[in-house]
This record gives structure tokens, C-alpha cells and sequence, in this order.
């Protein structure tokens, strides 16, 4: 008898698409049928290291952002699917901002400040749409973009970003930061923890705080148990 071929687990692969096509995946799109039926404005999941949180987002963000491409059909034999055209009409609805902040795990916050503001502007360059004059606000667009903006500038930026896809797209954009506290827990450790956290709270009040911009927001974090 011809023995069937057993799929790999998607240990360590945070990408939806891949994960949901060459690997065994554990459907979790419930959850998106889950988050629209609750509509909390702004969630956080907390999870240990390893628990697909990642995966998670990028599911996510893959359900819900507009793009060129019809993604419909990675969740077209999908639990989220049968759910019936109501939890459809949000597929590839909306703008999405994401950013993850695993890998900023720095020694000082010079480094740690350089690293957050290189991931912000290349996530305004992915959204190159913006980058016309028909955008009102083009310069800070290109501050952003080019180098030229300060701390504050990139304190800013998440506000001002759902703020521009809004007015492009005529819909409020999604945000979704992966492991938000990992440059909080090396500011704990390496010394620098009053810097990052005064910046992290700017930086997400003007993204999610009373935001007229934001459809929803989406934070993971890692729940460190005390001992």
C-alpha cells in the first residue's frame, strides 16, 4: 500500500500562505469569525515564545488587507469561509499596517531607536501608494521615507500613517504590531527601559488612543510568567 505523505509542522514559519500550503496547518481562521462578531476596537494576545503568534498576525493580515492580488483563495477551504458572506465581505477590505518587533533586541537605545525607525520607514516604502502628490501630507510622507524625520516625526508616525491610507484608500486602515514589548524587555535588561517605553507610549497612543483613522488594532506580546 502506497503510504501518504506526512506534511512537516510549521515550527519557526510566521508566514500564512506557506504555512497553510506546504506544511500540516492547524486551521485557526475561527478566530476571525471570533474578532468581527466581539469588534474590540484595539486586542492584545499574549502568548509564551513558539505559540504561533506570528502566524497569527500574519493570517490576519492576510484575511483582511487590500492588495492586487485576490488572496480570497487561501481561505476558500478554510473553517472562516463557510462562515457565510457576512465574515466574507472583510476579506481584502482594508489597508493594513504591520510591523513585527521580534528581531529588536539591542544593547543600547541609539541602536534600538535606529532599528524601530528603519522598520516604520520601510513599512511607509511598502505602502508606496502614498508616495504622490495627491497626498496632502507627501512631506512628512518623505521625511519618513528618506531619513529626514526626528524622534518625534517617527513618534508620530503610526497616526500619521493610518491617517494617509485613510485618506487614499477611503477607508480606515488596520494595525498590527508583533511582539510589541521586545525592545521594552532589552530596555529592562540592558539599561535603557525609561527611552523606550517614553517612545513605545507615543508611538501607540497616536497609533491606537483615540485614533479616527483605525478600523482595529492587533498588539502580541510574551507573557512572562514571575517566578
Amino acid at each position: 500500500a502506497r503510504k501518504t505523505q506526512l506534511l512537516p509542522l510549521p515550527i519557526g514559519i510566521s508566514d500564512y500562505r506557506k504555512a497553510s500550503a506546504e506544511y500540516y496547518y492547524i486551521d485557526k481562521t475561527l478566530m476571525i469569525r471570533d474578532f468581527l462578531d466581539e469588534v474590540p476596537m484595539v486586542s492584545l494576545f499574549t502568548r509564551p515564545r513558539r505559540f504561533g503568534k506570528t502566524l497569527n498576525m500574519d493570517m490576519l493580515r492576510t484575511y483582511f488587507e487590500k492588495t492586487g492580488e485576490d488572496t480570497s483563495r487561501y481561505f476558500a477551504n478554510r473553517k472562516i469561509w463557510a462562515c457565510g458572506e457576512t465574515y466574507r465581505a472583510h476579506q481584502g477590505k482594508y489597508p493594513v499596517i504591520f510591523l513585527s518587533f521580534k528581531d529588536v533586541k539591542c544593547r543600547t537605545w541609539a541602536e534600538t531607536y535606529d532599528l524601530i525607525a528603519m522598520l516604520i520607514s520601510m513599512e511607509y516604502k511598502r505602502h508606496s501608494e502614498l508616495a504622490t502628490a495627491k497626498n496632502p501630507d507627501l512631506d512628512f510622507y518623505q521625511k519618513i521615507t528618506q531619513g529626514k524625520a526626528d524622534s518625534n516625526d517617527f513618534m508620530l508616525s503610526l497616526m500619521m500613517l493610518s491617517k494617509m491610507l485613510h485618506d487614499h484608500h477611503g477607508i480606515e486602515p488596520m494595525v498590527i504590531i508583533d511582539e510589541y514589548d521586545t525592545p521594552i524587555q532589552q530596555g529592562h535588561s540592558c539599561g535603557f527601559y525609561d527611552d523606550v517605553v517614553l517612545f513605545i507610549r507615543n508611538l501607540f497612543s497616536g497609533a491606537f488612543k483615540d485614533n479616527k483613522h483605525l478600523k482595529y488594532g492587533f498588539l502580541t506580546g510574551i507573557l512572562r510568567v514571575a517566578k
